[in-house]
Formats: structure tokens, sequence, C-alpha cells
């Protein structure tokens, strides 16, 4: 298998280039701190059985 870039994937819609979400409002809004991704990854792997 060889990695393509986005632009070599035909797609419907155009996709932005940085997508990640952005929580301000859930912020702002909530006052609601989302930890960062990574930590969440790893709660996940240490709470699996293997």
């Amino acid at each position: 298998m060889q990695a393509i870039t986005t632009a070599d994937y035909p797609l419907p819609a155009p996709r932005p280039v940085n997508s990640r979400l952005d929580c301000s409002k859930l912020q702002t809004t909530f006052d609601l701190f989302l930890p960062p991704w990574q930590t969440q990854v790893q709660r996940l792997i240490d709470e699996l059985p293997l």
C-alpha cells in the first residue's frame, strides 16, 4: 500500500487542511475544558484487558 496526499484523493466537497475540533464554544458557553485527546487514548489503553 502506498500513501497518498489529501489532494490526490477525490472527494465530493473540499476539506479543510486543519480539521481539528474547535472546542472554544464549549469552553465559553459551558465553562467546560476537555483534556487533550492523548490523555483519553492513554486511559483507554490502560483499561484494555490485554
